[in-house]
């Protein structure tokens, strides 16, 4: 601050004296003058009596001491200031600008209002599941903004931040607001602030102590302000809160979901639920399902299937929004969609031997081609560049199935160990007897089907199901279908098959994505010239088409029908599906083509292979469920095998966690405690399982598996910035000495329901009772925060004064010197000295 300088007169005798004094100077001189007479003439020269003069006036500002005083204002002892911001997850809520956003601008224009050199000193403080210092000015403008997107909050910055500290983010999962203030005490010091302010919506888990703690606030004459933020005049909320789906899925098959909603003041109401594809400008476009729902306050799962497409696509679970919501920025949910181009391999073993000449050009001109009875099928499925045919057909004449060999290559046949035959998709048995796979290969395909998810389908012919003497064998066992007790039921009588459709069409259906359309086509399925009169439909069966003879008195009979085994899938067409016996599905059923035909087919491989990929793998795992919540143990059993495909325990094991999304990791911890059994990698601090290290699982010898148990956190301790709403990917990798064997990943989702989200509500009563017990203000804008902190007192301490006489300057002295030396020579040269 800038001294204020002024002149002062401190002279050593009071001014009466002086005048005393003068006044008998004057006297004495006046006296002698009388006495002595008039001076002589050289004494009465003029230029000697104002040299005199000049020397009497500077010993009289001598005599006067004039002073010159420096007074430095004291110091000013600036107010303290507590900003308590809460930073719950209930702060993102909010239409265009989100809670959180309103704190942040209120702060930011209060402070660009004030003098922050002689105005008060604001310490930041954030609240949520506990109480922590704020570093960094988070207002600032190069500071970014909260802004939600994706179902799960995050900080997008547009420009890099001043300081390198965390800006904080309302991601809390919890608000202790009374516990956050009985806390911020022990950060007093020994000067305690002079006033408090706490911005926040109001919604607390721990409210009921809200006024003790006021009160001591009051107490102890420290107002605490509210700032509170958020619409009270809403009718709730609703959010897509999570979606579990696979992330990677086969073409043209169907999808199963499980979309989480919370919903809070909408209880009894109606509306729809849907999942789109979320085109190119990032808004949702045609939707792939949906299914109308009844709301019901709180945390809600509800299930979906669509059918995948051809291509890679994002898609949303989405809900519309309803009047008088709070925020309509957490009504979608988003997950990336791609398409698993591995290829299908399917084994087609056709024991029809009829040939057939296909002519090409115009008129046939153009050459002609022999072609087999298992063309069609083949053909119809290789046109998926994802799919593989391999075709395998009786080697001897006249239906001797003793040799089968494949068609590409008559130099071998069925695949000769489990490996190989792991290595194929599904299996496709058509017109095919009993006596054509030996005890061997159909203990081989039962373990295939059941344990490692391939698919089996059995066509009709006169050497397939009960005419093909598959009674009582492990592939009659495994179709949907029972079989006839007498050994014969293929009839060649023309055959109608009626396709069954629902409102949720089965995925073998979709063959055209319109469904009007593609009712319409399914009506005109052509008719058959035979078919294999089955039994009833097993329990967990489902019958998708229905066939009937035109025989007199046939009743009708399941056409095709499916159901899931152990891990795989088998099917049923009780018709013969080769051109003799179904000439018109082969060929013409389509659009003056087969592309109906082809269709059919390819959703058939598609459905029967959707759990197959874990066939041809060295390392299959598996957690007990998909969806956790806090506290639960996430249970992980894994097996391994041999290049024969047997069971082995001689591999060593890793296990890794990472976070689904990169966006996901605000901390280096994950949300699960390390394991108690499992042997560590690597000797890590603290009880939480860092991201990425690895740790073996158990060996079980009992059931020749590797174990582990992984505890889910509770949400009571969690590592500061650990979420425990969130996708986890656990990374397994299988190793035989050093070398890699296989690795696979699983996907889970943690899904926590926390009391802050439960009601969204903001409760500023709540803060209205804490301002009035404790002496406070409610603050409804930037302006009146300014006001508060500007109407502080502030203590200013003692002036700093300094003092130094004027006549003490040498340039002074040397002028007095000066003159009465002139003098003394004057009055000597006149001879008066």
């Amino acid at each position: 601050m800038n001294p204020k300088t002024t002149i002062q007169w401190a002279s050593p005798f009071s001014l009466g004296l002086v005048l005393a004094l003068a006044f008998a100077a004057l006297a004495g001189f006046l006296l002698v003058r009388w006495l002595g007479g008039r001076p002589i003439e050289p004494a009465r020269r003029r230029g000697l009596l104002v040299l005199r003069m000049l020397i009497l006036a500077v010993v009289g500002v001598i005599l006067l001491n004039p002073v010159r005083v420096d007074e430095t204002p004291g110091m000013v002892e600036r107010p303290k200031v507590f900003y308590l911001v809460d930073t719950s997850q209930s702060m993102a809520l909010g239409k265009g600008n989100t809670r959180w956003d309103q704190v942040v601008q209120t702060i930011r224009d209060a402070e660009s209002t004030r003098d922050l050199r002689t105005g008060a000193q604001v310490s930041l403080f954030r609240f949520g599941n506990k109480l922590s210092a704020i570093d960094a000015p988070f207002w600032r403008p190069k500071v970014p903004l909260y802004s939600q997107g994706g179902g799960s909050g995050t900080v997008q910055a547009a420009e890099a931040p001043v300081a390198a500290e965390p800006v904080p983010a309302p991601t809390d999962a919890d608000t202790l607001l009374s516990g956050s203030l009985e806390g911020l005490t022990n950060r007093f010091g020994q000067n305690p602030p002079q006033a408090v302010v706490v911005f926040s919506d109001g919604r607390a888990r721990d409210a009921e102590r809200s006024d003790v703690i006021a009160k001591a606030y009051g107490n102890m004459k420290i107002p605490v302000h509210v700032v509170p933020v958020g619409d009270e005049k809403v009718g709730g909320d609703i959010a897509v809160v999570s979606m579990v789906a696979p992330n990677l899925v086969r073409r043209s098959t169907q999808v199963a979901a499980q979309v989480y909603l919370r919903s809070y003041g909408y209880k009894g109401q109606r509306t729809e639920l849907k999942i789109a594809a979320v085109g190119p400008d990032g808004k949702p476009g045609t939707v792939l399902s949906h299914v109308p729902i009844v709301l019901q306050d709180g945390l809600n799962s509800y299930p979906l299937t669509f059918m995948s497409g051809d291509q890679d696509i994002k898609i949303a679970a989405l809900i519309d929004p309803q009047p008088g919501e709070i925020s309509t920025s957490n009504n979608a949910f988003t997950a990336d969609l791609s398409i698993d181009h591995t290829k299908i391999r399917v084994l087609y073993l056709e024991g029809s031997s009829e040939r057939y000449v296909v002519r090409s050009g115009l008129f046939g001109l153009g050459g002609q081609q022999v072609k087999g009875a298992y063309s069609a099928l083949q053909e119809a499925l290789v046109q998926d560049p994802d799919v593989e045919c391999t075709v395998v057909l009786p080697a001897g004449a006249g239906g001797d199935f003793s040799v089968l060999v494949r068609a590409d290559e008559r130099g071998r046949g069925l695949p000769e160990t489990p490996s190989e035959l792991f290595a194929y998709d599904a299996i496709i048995l058509s017109n095919v007897p009993r006596e054509a796979l030996s005890d061997q290969h159909l203990g081989w395909v039962e373990e295939w089907i059941a344990r490692r998810g391939g698919g089996l389908c059995m066509v009709g012919g006169p050497n397939s199901f009960a005419s093909g003497s598959w009674n009582d064998t492990s592939v009659g066992k495994m179709l949907p279908v029972e079989l006839s007790t007498d050994g014969r039921d293929w009839t060649d009588a023309l055959t109608n098959v009626q396709p069954i459709v629902t409102k949720s069409t089965h995925p073998i259906w979709h063959i055209s994505a319109d469904d009007s359309q593609n009712r319409a086509l399914l009506k005109t399925l052509p008719d058959f010239l035979g078919a294999n009169h089955t039994g009833r439909l097993k329990s967990a069966a489902e019958l998708l088409a229905k066939g009937s003879s035109t025989s007199a008195g046939d009743e009708a009979f399941p056409a095709i029908a499916v159901q899931p085994y152990g891990r795989g899938r088998t099917m049923v067409m009780t018709t013969a599906i080769t051109r003799r016996w179904a000439s018109d599905f082969t060929q013409k059923w389509g659009v003056n083509d087969a592309r109906y035909y082809n269709k059919f087919w390819h959703n058939v491989v598609y459905w029967l292979t959707e759990n197959s990929s874990i066939g041809r793998r060295r390392l299959l795992a598996e957690t007990d469920k998909r969806l956790y919540r806090p506290g639960e143990p996430i249970a992980i059993q894994a097996r391994t095998f041999d290049e024969n495909a047997a069971p082995t325990l001689d591999y060593r094991v890793s296990v890794s966690i990472e976070p689904k999304s990169a966006n996901d990791v605000t901390s280096d911890s994950s949300p699960l405690h390390r394991p108690t059994a499992a042997e560590k990698s690597s000797e890590g601090q603290g009880p939480f399982l860092p991201w990425g290290e690895e740790f073996d699982l158990t060996r079980g010898s009992a059931e020749k598996a590797y174990t582990t148990q992984l505890p889910i956190a509770d949400g009571k301790a969690l590592p500061t910035g650990v979420s425990l709403t969130q996708g986890l990917r656990i990374e397994l990798t299988a190793y035989e000495n050093n070398t890699q064997v296989d690795s696979t990943a699983l996907e889970v989702q943690v899904l926590d329901d926390p009391s802050e989200q439960q009601n969204p509500m903001p409760d500023h009563d709540l803060l209205r009772r804490i301002a009035e017990r404790s002496g406070g203000q409610v603050l409804k804008g930037p302006q009146d925060l300014s006001a508060m902190i500007e109407a502080l007192p502030r203590v200013i301490g003692p002036p700093e004064i300094k003092r130094a006489p004027v006549w003490s300057r040498w340039w002074l002295l040397s002028l007095l010197i000066g003159l009465l030396t002139v003098e003394w020579v004057w009055r000597r040269r006149l001879g008066l000295a």
